[in-house]
């Protein structure tokens, strides 16, 4: 054989001695699905089987979650072992998860449940950019390494920037929030020095991830990322730098199949796994915990939200007087908005006056809309009435309630929008739920911009209304 072949094959044989293969499953957003959405798809025993599955088939890899684990069921809004949604957090980690980036739904109720989150999970939270007073990640730790086979995994966490507009400002008040570029700055020459492979986890948002990638540099190779709940199929390279991202609510597991090869990635594939419900016979590690928790919420579900002073009567019609309340309610839920849109048809259960339970609500407002926000100008909301009426004289689906009593009741009428009669050349900012959304050429006739979703449930804003305007028996009927 020649020399220089018998040299090169050699070298060959060295360097692939050295690469490894590595899959990384990555979720994001699941915000507390513990069971399957209407289409059949998620829930945390289907996510408990896909996860085994996956695991199975290789022999190194690592599960990342890019935040917003709690708030969106009643999941989340019970206690385990004293903590509110700490039910959540026994579940990831009876999955295993590595680790998990802050959210800025991890925030929601204070900034004590949210460390009480960190420091009861049995995986880490991994916080970068989130500073205690003393200058320490509000975290487990800014980052961590993690070995598979021979291959070391850096990876450091990054949650939003904005957070403080995001949740109660007193959530946050105490915490420092720093830049993501200063963040990454501080801790990227260990995290490389100690890693083959550097992974962001981060809950920042799409355009914020590809911003940041356009500022970072060779030593960071992929972006998981959370917040936008966009699933990217072909994960995209910005800068030379994978950005990675599974949709929402438990929809969908990603899993990116590598190899990597002197501390880079030679190899790579992203698949979406949809998250199909586990085989006859699968047997889980999870449902024993599972059975134990869903039969504590059953009794959950059974207290008393409330005591209603009218019935809520259903009709996809007419613009009731209990449509227009869940309308109002959900403006004075989310206070920032101008107004409030809802579709009658999501409203499905008629209510008698009286007590109201949790699972009544839940009946009443079946479906997992989340709250969303939007953009329009007065002549939009002009032209969505006009849009509505059209729907009243044709029916071809529900009509929407606004939270203005001047809608749809006179078209002669003056619309008040807080304190002052509508103006067709303002700009509105109008709180809603994704189904509206998703079906605005059907309900509004404009498309709406400047989006926002809260990734609230629209149930559980409701819930929040009825029991602070009617919890106390002391109604009149």
């Amino acid at each position: 054989m020649n020399r220089n072949i018998f040299v090169t094959l050699i070298i060959a044989v060295i360097l692939s001695a050295c690469a490894q293969n590595l899959r990384i499953m990555h979720t994001n957003d699941s915000h507390a699905a513990y069971e399957p959405q209407r289409n059949g798809l998620g829930g945390y025993p289907a996510l408990e089987y896909h996860l085994d599955k996956a695991r199975a088939e290789v022999d190194h890899s690592l599960w990342l979650d890019a935040g917003d684990m709690q708030t969106g069921s009643i999941f989340s809004s019970m206690e385990y072992k004293g903590l509110q949604g700490g039910a959540i957090l026994e579940v990831f980690g009876l999955l295993g998860l590595d680790a998990a980036t802050l959210g800025n739904h991890e925030f929601d109720v204070s900034e004590a449940h949210a460390r009480a989150l960190v420091e009861t999970s049995a995986f880490p939270f991994l916080s970068a950019n989130i500073l205690n007073p003393d200058g320490s990640s509000f975290g487990d730790a800014p980052y961590r390494v993690f070995q598979k086979g021979k291959l070391k995994i850096g990876v450091i966490g990054l949650t939003i920037a904005s957070l403080p507009e995001r949740v109660k400002p007193e959530n946050v008040a105490n915490l420092n929030i720093l830049p993501y570029t200063d963040a990454i700055s501080r801790v990227l020459d260990e995290v490389d020095a100690a890693s083959d492979l550097v992974v962001i986890l981060s809950h920042n948002g799409w355009e914020a991830d590809s911003l940041l990638a356009t500022q970072l540099d060779h030593r960071v190779d992929m972006i998981i990322g959370g917040h936008s709940h966009l699933a990217l199929e072909e994960a995209p390279k910005v800068n030379g730098i994978y950005i990675l991202s599974a949709g929402s609510h438990l929809q969908l597991l990603g899993q990116a199949d590598l190899k990597v090869r002197r501390d880079r990635i030679t190899r790579f594939s992203n698949t979406l796994i949809p998250l199909s419900q586990p085989p006859a016979g699968y047997s889980s590690r999870l449902q024993g915990f599972l059975d134990e928790s869903i039969g504590e919420l059953e009794r959950e579900l059974s207290a008393t939200a409330g005591y209603l002073p009218y019935p809520f009567m259903v009709d996809k019609f007419e613009v009731t007087k209990a449509s227009l309340w869940v309308a109002q309610a959900l403006q004075k839920e989310y206070p920032t908005a101008d107004l409030a849109m809802i579709n009658n048809g999501g409203l499905r259960k008629h209510l008698p006056a009286g007590a109201v339970s949790l699972r009544d609500l839940h009946e009443y407002i079946p479906f997992g809309n989340t709250v969303v926000f939007f953009s329009c100008y007065g002549r939009d909301i002009l032209a969505a009435q006009n849009k509505n009426i059209q729907i009243l004289l044709e029916r071809p689906y529900d009509i929407m309630s606004l939270s203005t009593t001047a809608w749809l009741s006179d078209t002669t009428s003056v619309f008040i929008i807080g304190d002052e009669a509508l103006d067709p050349d303002k700009l509105y900012r109008v709180v809603s739920h994704d189904y509206i959304l998703s079906q605005w050429d059907k309900y509004l006739g404009f498309k709406p911009f400047d989006v926002d979703e809260a990734g609230d449930l629209f149930l559980d804003a409701i819930i929040r209304q009825v029991q602070k305007q009617f919890g106390s028996a002391k109604q009149t009927y």
